[in-house]
């Protein structure tokens, strides 16, 4: 089976810990990047975050602000090229409508790579609050009581004036809904555990925002409707953990499949130099020439690692079209 990684784009499409618990349990690394340039996390939530950096679970990749957003992918596109075991499938998460681009650069590096797109953290004006989650449109169709809920609050959008005890409550369900009364009392414990209604003793509230929400929900959608970054998240293909070890990396581990090679790679990094100070003016300027080049004049290195190290030394520089050779690369 082929590894998958996931490469989220943070940009209007934030997740919460919880959301990278739940991938960073099925995927061996997470790829983040934001080409806003940074974004933010709960202060609470940074101990963990911090650990799954260390254990190499969680990877921030650099993005450069560029004016052209064509660049600032072609930069992610390249880090992902030195990072990325040969035949890794890649499972792109964005909000963004440029992601198709991203997407189609990625499988023209020869990286397999899939898209799932979601809605704008901005654009969610019918999203509720975390602690008053609506259930899915496909969990309401498939519950009558549900349903019966989502009927009720339609019409109460409608009403002038709501009721304002149980009792009233309870009544206007059974007139509007035709259900016994037994069923509306049930349905009137349901309005209260969905909160949208606030109970005072016998007194009641309606909460306007949710029960806007409700309203507002179009159940014919189905599919169509955007999804957000949780369901998102559900729908990724996980990949099945061989063993037990494998889901709980070290920061050991880590370190040592990351600097497996690192003994040889400085002396790699002089052939490398003495290689391309000899070709002079015929330097690679494309990125794919030169790993290229490096397969072809150190088959038996990791390239991808040697290209990674040569990037984060500063020895070369790639500004998403070209590489850019620093004077380090002709020192002796």
């Amino acid at each position: 089976m082929s590894p998958k990684v996931v490469l989220l784009d943070l940009e209007n499409n934030f997740p919460t810990a919880s959301l990278l618990r739940d991938i960073t349990k099925h995927f061996s690394t997470l790829y983040l990047f934001s080409c806003a340039g940074k974004f933010e996390f709960e202060l609470i939530d940074l101990t963990e975050f911090a650990e799954w950096i260390a254990t190499g679970q969680i990877v921030i990749l650099d993005t450069p602000k560029a004016e052209q957003r064509e660049y600032e992918y072609a930069v992610v596109v390249g880090q992902l090229m030195a990072l990325l075991e040969e035949g890794t499938h890649v499972e792109l998460i964005s909000a963004m409508d440029s992601s198709e681009m991203l997407m189609q650069m990625l499988i023209g590096s020869n990286i397999s790579c899939s898209l799932i797109q979601v809605q704008a953290e901005a654009e969610s004006e019918n999203k509720p609050a975390s602690k008053f989650k609506l259930p899915s449109i496909e969990t309401i169709q498939k519950k009558p009581a549900l349903q019966l809920v989502k009927k009720y609050c339609d019409a109460l959008a409608k009403m002038t004036g709501k009721p304002t005890t149980l009792e009233t409550l309870k009544n206007s369900m059974m007139n509007i809904l035709q259900v016994v009364p037994e069923k509306a009392q049930h349905l009137v414990g349901m309005l209260i555990n969905l909160k949208i209604v606030k109970r005072y003793e016998d007194q009641i509230a309606f909460r306007k925002k949710i029960l806007k929400q409700w309203s507002q929900l179009d159940l014919n959608a189905g599919k169509n409707t955007p999804r957000d970054l949780s369901q998102a998240i559900a729908e990724l293909s996980f990949n099945q953990p061989e063993t037990e070890e494998e889901q709980k990396p070290t920061v050991q581990s880590a370190q040592q499949a990351l600097f497996r090679n690192f003994s040889r790679i400085d002396h790699v990094q002089l052939e490398v130099a003495r290689k391309l100070r000899e070709l002079q003016a015929d330097k690679p300027k494309d990125i794919y020439e030169l790993r290229d080049l490096l397969e072809e004049l150190f088959p038996k290195s990791d390239v991808r690692l040697l290209l990674k190290e040569l990037i984060e030394k500063g020895y070369i520089y790639w500004n998403g079209h070209e590489v850019l050779y620093s004077h380090e690369m002709s020192l002796n």
